[in-house]
């Protein structure tokens, strides 16, 4: 016979999580994790796609499919490029349209977290 555990210790076990995406046209473009590869392109100096993706433990093909998705969903490129050579030196960095995808992303995580905080608050009060 099992011992059923305390309603007590269940109820301190409770939490919730939210989850978002931002939307273009009813078809989702940035959630998390694809996020974190934009905010990884826009701070990283060399403009390295490869050292970004390696920061969101992505492989580079993968990453760069994420650049081409939200293209093909918004109709427009996040990123500008330059090609290098046979030896490297190519770059990349976020262009107007996706710095204001990830501001936007980032003004709704903002929002999202003071609603979080509320609500934790609310759950405390609760007990």
């Amino acid at each position: 016979m099992t011992k059923e555990p305390k309603i007590e210790d269940l109820k301190r076990k409770i939490n919730f999580g939210i989850k978002f995406w931002i939307q273009f046209e009813n078809k989702s473009i940035l959630g998390s994790g694809w996020a974190n590869l934009l905010k990884s392109i826009e701070k990283n100096k060399e403009g390295s796609l490869t050292q970004a993706a390696k920061e969101c433990n992505y492989s580079y093909k993968y990453a760069w499919n994420i650049l081409k998705r939200i293209e093909k969903r918004t109709g427009m490129s996040v990123v500008e490029t330059n090609k290098g050579g046979a030896g490297g030196g190519g770059w990349i960095k976020l262009n107007e349209w996706g710095q204001y995808i990830l501001n936007t992303y980032n003004t709704y995580q903002k929002a999202i977290n003071k609603i979080e905080q509320n609500l934790e608050g609310t759950m405390k009060s609760n007990s």
